[in-house]
């Protein structure tokens, strides 16, 4: 489904291109048209009858809970197990006669009523209260509902609980990453990879970003300290990585959405990395696990691939250096050079360029996330480098000068670089 962001820009552009002369009225509106059509996936009756679906649903689980007491045990289970049937047969129905939306909201339905159908059970047959497994549960009749009946809204409901059930597993055992994740979690990608629902797509990534948070172990979360804060930097360079690459080769559209929560934990991570420099108890040499080399391995080997294959060169360059240059900010910890004057101004001036790389590369590529977070992250870091100086009141003048200096000239050289790469268009003789 076509966002609001894009349809505006398009709008704005198609009305410019015709006032340039580049571009027919007629074929300005054909486009218009073609993309009405194709943002047809917002169907409002669809909404609807999901929402009437669930208010029903809701009136018939007041009703059952009023007489609760009252209906028999078997009578009970009858009801859930009908309440299922019916919604899925009704699916059944509405994707046989064409209706997508209507198929989706009732297979979401029977997904939801399946839920809260374990949860009755377990209460009536007084089972051992093991919530986890009653995700597990949950996840697999919401992965079945999600493959056989195409549903994107049962596929979502299988992430929550996949990650439910994985971290109240993970949470029990107070010990190294829940395995069993991926025995669920992979044959739930493959599935989303083929759907085009953004929300499936978020899910998707935000269950892996769980798992890998989960790698370090229980015990590193107990005693926390400094290597998660790398691991993370790593894993969010590696997601943001993989996310620039899958929008500039175009596929899959799954990856895309690894761009906007990798550039989420970057940016915090920078700037909990400057805070920390910081701060004179803060800024020890550190130390790392092997699971943070791990994950510097795969996020430079990502790195390295976005800038070698990536067909928009203007916007995959700047961001791999400005991945590179926050790789390095760990580094300057484990050093040892961290309590002085030089790692301060190393680790701020690291902290200034990623985010400068960020804004050239969605200037240059058009990715306004991408420009969003450079520009978040540089006016966080200003505002901690005020409120936290290097050294003292003139060193950070000093320090303010220098850089203003440089980003001058580094922003006149890449106006001329730009000009240089796109020459304008040699007007026509008349």
């Amino acid at each position: 489904m076509l966002t609001g962001s894009y349809r505006k820009r398009l709008d704005a552009d198609l009305t410019r291109w015709v006032g340039a002369g580049y571009l027919e009225t007629q074929a300005a509106d054909a486009i218009r048209r073609d993309v009405a059509r194709e943002d047809g996936g917002f169907r409002l009756p669809a909404l609807l009858g999901l929402f009437g679906g669930l208010l029903i649903a809701a009136s018939v689980a007041a009703f059952v809970a009023a007489n609760w007491e009252a209906i028999p045990r078997l009578t009970k289970l009858g009801l859930i197990v009908a309440g299922i049937a019916a919604t899925f047969a009704l699916a059944w129905r509405l994707q046989k006669s064409g209706s997508s939306g209507g198929a989706e909201a009732a297979s979401t339905c029977g997904v939801l009523i399946y839920g809260a159908g374990l949860a009755l059970v377990g209460q009536m047959y007084h089972l051992p209260q093991d919530w986890p497994g009653g995700a597990l549960l949950l996840a697999l009749g919401a992965l079945v509902a999600g493959l056989l009946m195409r549903s994107n809204g049962a596929l979502a409901i299988a992430f929550v609980a996949i990650v439910a059930w994985s971290g109240g597993r993970w949470s029990e055992a107070e010990a190294g990453p829940h395995p069993g994740f991926l025995v669920l979690y992979l044959p739930a990608l493959w599935i989303a990879l083929s759907r085009q629902n953004r929300l499936v797509h978020h899910l998707a990534v935000l269950a892996a970003a769980f798992w890998l948070g989960t790698l370090p172990g229980y015990w590193y979360f107990g005693s926390f300290n400094y290597g998660l804060l790398a691991y993370g930097l790593a894993v969010s360079a590696a997601f943001v990585a993989m996310g620039a690459l899958a929008l500039d080769r175009g596929q899959p559209a799954l990856l895309t959405a690894c761009l906007p929560w990798g550039l989420m934990g970057f940016v915090v991570a920078l700037n909990v990395e400057l805070f920390r420099i910081l701060e004179a108890a803060e800024s020890q040499a550190g130390r790392a696990f092997p699971l943070v080399f791990q994950a510097y391995a795969v996020a430079a080997l990502l790195v390295l691939l976005l800038a070698a294959v990536a067909r928009e060169r203007r916007f995959a360059w700047p961001l791999a250096a400005g991945l590179a240059c926050a790789l390095l900010v760990p580094a300057v910890f484990w050093s040892g050079v961290a309590a002085g004057i030089v790692g301060k101004v190393a680790v701020a001036s690291l902290i200034l360029l990623s985010a400068m790389a960020l804004v050239v590369a969605g200037g240059a590529g058009g990715v306004r996330r991408l420009l969003l977070a450079g520009s978040l992250l540089f006016g966080v870091a200003i505002l901690v480098l005020l409120w936290r100086t290097i050294g003292t009141l003139l060193d950070q003048s000093l320090f303010f000068l220098v850089a203003g200096v440089v980003l001058i000239a580094v922003a006149a050289g890449a106006r001329r670089l730009f000009a240089r790469l796109n020459p304008p268009p040699a007007r026509e003789a008349m």
